[in-house]
C-alpha cells in the first residue's frame, strides 16, 4: 500500500482512493443489492364483470429468494379499466401472496392496512367515459414487500380484480374490441415484476 493507492487496514478492510473496474463477477458484498429479478407479461385481452375478486389469469410471478432477510421489490403495469358510459365506477386491484405453497393473502405491503370490514387493495382503477369503448388507460404501482419465509421457499405473487355495480373490467384492450386502427382499439402490455433485494 502507499499514498493515494490501496490501503489495506489490519481490521482487514480494504480503502481504494480512486474508481474500482471489475472485469468479473464480483461476490459478497452486501447492503441493498438486487440477487434476482423475475417477471410475466401478458398481452392478451382478459375481462372480468364479478362483484368478488377474481385472479387475473396468467398474471403472477414466482420468486426463491436465495438469501435470508431478503425484501420483495414489486413492481405492476396493469393497462386496463373499467368500462362505464358518461357516469363513472371503479374496480380495485389486489396483490395476493403464497408462501412455500401456502394459501394466498392479501397481508402484504402491496395492499392497505387491516381496517374493519374495508376491503385491503392495492389501488382502485376508476371509469369515466363518453362512449362504451372510451376507456381510461393502465395504472402502474410499486411496493416493497417483507415476507416471512425460509431460504428456498418459493413466494408467488398474483393480481385479482373486482368490478363494482358488473360493469365490465378489460385489460389490454376496450368493450367492442373491433379490428381497426382506432387509438382506443389498441392493445397493450400487461407484466409483473419481482425483485429480491438483499437486506
Amino acid at each position: 500500500s502507499g499514498s493515494n493507492n490501496i490501503v489495506l487496514a489490519a481490521d482487514g478492510s480494504t480503502t481504494i482512493s480512486g474508481n474500482a473496474t471489475c472485469s468479473g463477477t464480483a461476490t459478497g458484498f452486501g447492503g441493498g443489492k438486487i440477487l434476482q429479478v423475475v417477471h410475466i407479461f401478458k398481452g392478451d385481452r382478459f375481462t372480468s364483470n364479478s362483484n368478488s375478486m377474481t385472479d387475473v389469469t396468467n398474471l403472477s410471478v414466482t420468486i426463491t429468494p436465495t438469501a435470508a432477510n431478503s425484501k420483495i421489490l414489486i413492481q405492476g403495469s396493469i393497462n386496463g379499466g373499467t368500462n362505464r358510459n358518461n357516469l363513472d365506477s371503479a374496480s380495485a386491484i389486489r396483490t395476493m401472496r403464497s408462501i412455500a405453497g401456502g394459501s394466498f393473502s392479501d397481508d402484504n405491503k402491496l395492499n392497505g392496512s387491516t381496517d374493519g370490514s374495508r376491503q385491503r387493495i392495492t389501488f382502485r382503477c376508476l371509469a369515466a367515459a363518453y362512449n362504451n369503448d372510451h376507456m381510461p388507460g393502465g395504472f402502474h404501482f410499486s411496493g416493497v414487500d417483507d415476507p416471512s419465509y425460509s431460504v428456498g421457499n418459493a413466494i408467488i405473487y398474483k393480481i385479482q380484480v373486482q368490478c363494482q355495480n358488473s360493469y365490465i373490467f378489460i385489460l389490454n384492450g376496450n368493450s367492442t374490441n373491433s379490428n381497426n386502427t382506432d387509438i382506443y382499439q389498441s392493445r397493450s402490455m400487461s407484466s409483473l415484476i419481482a425483485m429480491e433485494i438483499s437486506a
